[in-house]
């Protein structure tokens, strides 16, 4: 994996990552915070659109299945550090309340363990006769 693809991979990250942290900030405590089920539809609904967005700029960069690990790591380290500078100062950007901070938390985890999910997955396996 070339510096360019540590730097596309990190940008690719820190978009999903900023996409999901304006939707939980725009929409969090109004709408997604009423019920369980509808806030744990959005959270794994995020967690797929960044899992898509991982895939589409690994096969983008032509990175094989079996080398994306070190590519999700890329990936994840800005969503990591979003989400800590987030969590750290969350009452002046998002919300007073202690538990939309620990749902913002569940919301990064799902969106990570997505991506990180997605590294193992196996090829298409070819038909036997």
């Amino acid at each position: 994996m070339s510096k360019q693809d540590v730097a596309i991979f990190a940008v690719a990250g820190l978009l999903a990552w900023l996409a999901t942290t304006l939707f939980y900030a725009a929409y969090g405590g109004d709408l997604l915070e009423k019920a369980f089920w509808f806030y744990a539809l959005n959270a794994f609904g995020a967690a797929a659109a960044a899992t898509f967005a991982f895939q589409v700029t690994a096969r983008l960069r032509r990175i094989p299945r079996g080398r994306r690990l070190f590519p999700a790591l890329a990936f994840a380290l800005p969503v990591l550090i979003g989400a800590e500078f987030v969590l750290a100062n969350f009452q002046r950007f998002i919300s007073d309340e202690q538990i939309s901070l620990g749902r913002y938390g569940a919301f990064v985890v799902v969106l990570l363990v997505a991506v990180g999910a997605s590294v193992f997955e196996r090829g298409p396996q070819k038909a036997r006769v």
